[in-house]
Order: C-alpha cells, then sequence, then structure tokens
C-alpha cells in the first residue's frame, strides 16, 4: 500500500501560448526531495496522450537517484494506464530513496538534453582543435589523422546553435573550402570546412522530434565509433567517406521539453518541401545543406549526387524494435537498393528488424491527419537527390526481439551500439568492410545479400498481386450477389403491383 500520492500534470507543447494544440502531453521529466525515506510513492500523470499501446508492451518510465548514481534505470514494477476523454492517466509507483535530501528524477525515458549535447561537443571539439593548422600543417599530418570540424549553421528561432559537424581524415584534403551559403554560417569568424577530393558524403540527422530522445543516444554510439583512432572500421569509414551530421534538428523543442513540436507548435518533419528561415530557420538550414551537398559532383562528367547516404534518426512510441522507413518507387533495382542497407543493418545488429521496414510515404495516419510525409527529410532527400539510400531509422522507446526471438529492452547502451552498427553497415554496401559479418551468414557476400532482397521483393509482390486477384473476385462476386438482390427486389414490387391492380379491379365490380 502506497504512503503518497500524487497528481501531475504535464505541459502540452507551447503550453498557454497561441500554438498549443490540445492539453495533453507525453513527455514528462521532473524531480523531487523531501518525504519519508523508503516511502511507497504513487504517481498519477493525469494527462499522458494517447500511449496505450506503448504502455502495453512492457514500456515502465525511468528514474534518477542522484545520492545513490548518474545512472538512469527503469522502475521495477508494471505501471497501469487508464484511458480517459483526452488521452491516458498513466499511474505508477516508486519507493522513496534512503537519502531524501538530494533530488530524484523520474522521467518518460532515458532523457539527453539540449545542454548535454553541448557540453559533449564542447570537450569533442576541444580534443580535436586545441591547435588551429593551416592547410600545410594539414598536409604533413598522417593521412588517416582525423579530421574534425564543427560550426554553427543558423540560430534557432530562440537563438540556439544549430550545429554541423564534419569528420573524415586527410585523404583527399583539398585547401579549397566549402561555401559559405547565404542566409546560413552567421559565426564569420568560424572558417568553413576543407573539400575533399574522391569521397562521397554521408548525411545523417537525428531529434528533430523532441521527444524521441532514444535518436541522441544513437547519434552519439554513431558518432564516437566515427572518432575512435585505432578501429579499423573507422578508419575505413574516415578514409572513404565525408560524414556530415547534424545532431539535433529541433533544439528549441528539446531545451523547451516538447514532445513533438517546435516553438511554433508546427511538425518540423513535414514542412521539408518548403521551410522559410522566419518559420522554420533549423530545417531551412538541413534542407540548403542537403541541396548543396547534392550539388558537388554536379560539374563533373558524370554528374551524380555527391550524397551517398541519408539517414534521418528517429524514436517510435508504438511499434517495438528498430526499422527504417525507405522511399517508395515501382522501379524494382530501386527497390533492391532501397532494402540493401536495412539488410545489411539486420546482420550486423540483432536489434534491427528487417521484417518490419517499409516503404511507405504516406500512413495512415497521415492520411487522417491531414499531414503530408512527403515533407519530411528522406522523401525530401529522395527527390532532391535520387538517392535509393535516403532513410527514417526509428528506434523503439521500450524495446524489441533481438534476432533469436528474445525479448529485449533497451537501454542508453543498446541504442549507442547500435550506432556503431548504422555506422558499420554502411562499409557493407560496398564490400569495404575490413571485419565483414555478411561473409560468416548464408549469403555470403554482398550479392547474396542483393539476391536475397530481390526474393524477398518479389514473394512480397506475388502475395500482393494474389490478395489484389482474391480482393477483385470477392468485389465482382458481391457486385453480382448485389445486382441479382435488386433485380429480385425489381420482381417482387412488380408483382406486389400487378396483385394490388387485380385487387382494386375486383373491388371496383362488386361496388
Amino acid at each position: 500500500i502506497h504512503e503518497a500520492e500524487f497528481q501531475v500534470w504535464t505541459k502540452p507543447d507551447c503550453f498557454q501560448t497561441e500554438f498549443q494544440a490540445g492539453n495533453t502531453g507525453t513527455w514528462f521529466y521532473f524531480g523531487m526531495a523531501g518525504g519519508q525515506p523508503g516511502a511507497l510513492v504513487k504517481f498519477n500523470i493525469m494527462n499522458i496522450g494517447r500511449q496505450t499501446s506503448l504502455f502495453s508492451q512492457g514500456m515502465k518510465p525511468v528514474y534518477l537517484v542522484t545520492s545513490e548514481s548518474d545512472e538512469w534505470k527503469r522502475i521495477d514494477d508494471n505501471p497501469i494506464v487508464t484511458s480517459v476523454e483526452d488521452g491516458c492517466v498513466l499511474s505508477f509507483m516508486f519507493r522513496n530513496p534512503k537519502n531524501t535530501k538530494k533530488e530524484t528524477f523520474l522521467a518518460l525515458t532515458y532523457p539527453y538534453k539540449f545542454e548535454e549535447l553541448q557540453e559533449t561537443l564542447d570537450k569533442i571539439e576541444e580534443s580535436f582543435n586545441c591547435h588551429p593548422r593551416s592547410f600545410k600543417q594539414m598536409q604533413t599530418e598522417d593521412k588517416t589523422d582525423i579530421y574534425f570540424h564543427r560550426e554553427t549553421v543558423i540560430k534557432s528561432l530562440e537563438n540556439r546553435n544549430l550545429d554541423l559537424l564534419t569528420i573524415t581524415d586527410m585523404n583527399g584534403l583539398q585547401e579549397e573550402l566549402e561555401d559559405v551559403l547565404q542566409d546560413l554560417f552567421p559565426d564569420e569568424t568560424n572558417r568553413r570546412p576543407h573539400m575533399f577530393d574522391k569521397k562521397e558524403i554521408v548525411f545523417v540527422s537525428s531529434r528533430v522530434h523532441p521527444g524521441e530522445t532514444c535518436a541522441s543516444y544513437v547519434m552519439k554510439g554513431f558518432i564516437n565509433f566515427l572518432l575512435l583512432k585505432d578501429d579499423v572500421q573507422a578508419i575505413k569509414l574516415r578514409e572513404k567517406y565525408v560524414f556530415k551530421i547534424v545532431p539535433m534538428l529541433n533544439p528549441d523543442g528539446v531545451a523547451n521539453g516538447y514532445y513533438r513540436n517546435d516553438t511554433r507548435g508546427v511538425n518540423l518533419n513535414r514542412v521539408y518541401g518548403n521551410p522559410t528561415k522566419e518559420h522554420s530557420p533549423t530545417i531551412f538550414a538541413a534542407k540548403k545543406l542537403i541541396d548543396y551537398y547534392h550539388s558537388l559532383n554536379q560539374n563533373t562528367e558524370s554528374p551524380t549526387s555527391k550524397i551517398f547516404l541519408y539517414t534521418d534518426i528517429h524514436g517510435h512510441a508504438t511499434e517495438r524494435g528498430m526499422f527504417m522507413y525507405g522511399n517508395h518507387s515501382e522501379d524494382n533495382e530501386f527497390k533492391v537498393q532501397t532494402l540493401l542497407y536495412p539488410k545489411l543493418l539486420a546482420i550486423n545488429n540483432p536489434n534491427f528488424s528487417f521484417a518490419s521496414c517499409k516503404t511507405a510515404n504516406m500512413t495512415l495516419q497521415d492520411l487522417v491527419s491531414g499531414t503530408n510525409a512527403d515533407g519530411c527529410g528522406r522523401a525530401y532527400a529522395h527527390r532532391a537527390t535520387g538517392l535509393a539510400q535516403a532513410y527514417t531509422l526509428e528506434c523503439s522507446f521500450n524495446g524489441g526481439d533481438n534476432d533469436k526471438g528474445e525479448k529485449e529492452i533497451y537501454t542508453p547502451e543498446v541504442y549507442e551500439d547500435f550506432g556503431k552498427s548504422l555506422a558499420v553497415s554502411i562499409l557493407d554496401l560496398t564490400e569495404s568492410n575490413p571485419k565483414s559479418k555478411v561473409q560468416d551468414t548464408p549469403l555470403r557476400n554482398l550479392a547474396g545479400v542483393k539476391m536475397f532482397v530481390a526474393k524477398k521483393i518479389k514473394a512480397a509482390q506475388l502475395m500482393e498481386a494474389s490478395r489484389k486477384f482474391a480482393l477483385g473476385k470477392l468485389m465482382n462476386y458481391l457486385a453480382m450477389q448485389n445486382s441479382k438482390t435488386t433485380e429480385n427486389n425489381k420482381y417482387a414490387e412488380v408483382e406486389d403491383s400487378g396483385q394490388h391492380d387485380t385487387s382494386r379491379r375486383r373491388s371496383s365490380g362488386a361496388i
């Protein structure tokens, strides 16, 4: 039996502004201190939003007892979700720590704050750029030395930095710097990064939806792996590619504790089609970066996109596991190229589900709500570049099933490890992975993986054709039955009418 009980209301995105939509808010993160040590406390989050699906899968809030540890953990017991008119009430128990003088924190899931990102990037930048170097000095360095550059692309609506990281090595280093794009890069004292010859670009972004904190942990693992000095896979990745990374697309939303939107109540992953500097500056900047990096090869003899792969990292509240959305096409070769990277990810990480990957541009929810997934980053990157390898990566807030069918609850360590797999799998796309796992599978090599994917696509097409054929037959049968019913009804009406006329004539003769 609990000894204390609290009713807690979350603030909806854009609370008490003209942009507030509704009275529910899924994200919560609060602290407490005091009370009886060891007391069992019940918390009721009164306006959690419609998240019955998330918590029915075993999702548990997390806690941090600062007097005992700096590690976030999930609560012990399953919470209870009660549906109400405007959303849900989330109820759970928590036992007060022994030391109640220091603050204890509770949150929907593992937090990752804007300030945490800034502190991390400051430390990385200091370790690599503590001594500014000239082009001539960089030319004398080992070709495998890490090249790291950080810059502010634009300021958010609330004047926070939108960071852009460049990670590669000294191979292909050119004296020429990247262009200063109009309306971007406000810090004129920070030079643009150097250009690199014969290297394609991998563009990765995350946290366009501020409540999807797991995306930041995946990104953290991705960046940390790329910066490993002596790892042979990281060395190969830096040798082959220039990584352009935007770690937090919605810094204002993150800093304000929002779940889905920016400070104007906008879902920024729906405005890539026509963002403005005045209303959506971070997406305005991200779109200009995609356009710019795509164009760098256009003046060559064989104009192709300079971007090799695009991935935008997200969290998912209802689906389990980790999976990807790609872009739809009727072209079979495009379909194979789209699903190749996800299959390689499944080989490299047991938590990734190839079977759950999708290539639909519009979801049922988009149709219901009137939003258009064509305005998302993945869809825009494809339209701008023609790339098949343009993805939205989705990671469950809660967990999923591994390749052995075992249920696994995700932690920051699981997300960060997946960030490494996200990087390593890029090498497998060109059979450049010095420690490839593909050769240890029945598929043996990239050609085998392509053949597997092509067969899966063919099987799905046959199943869809069979479904459509069966549906067509059913519709024809129902149409015929409806037609017969209509004819029978008409015949019955005619008979009834005839009998009625006869009856009238007989009645008329009797009078």
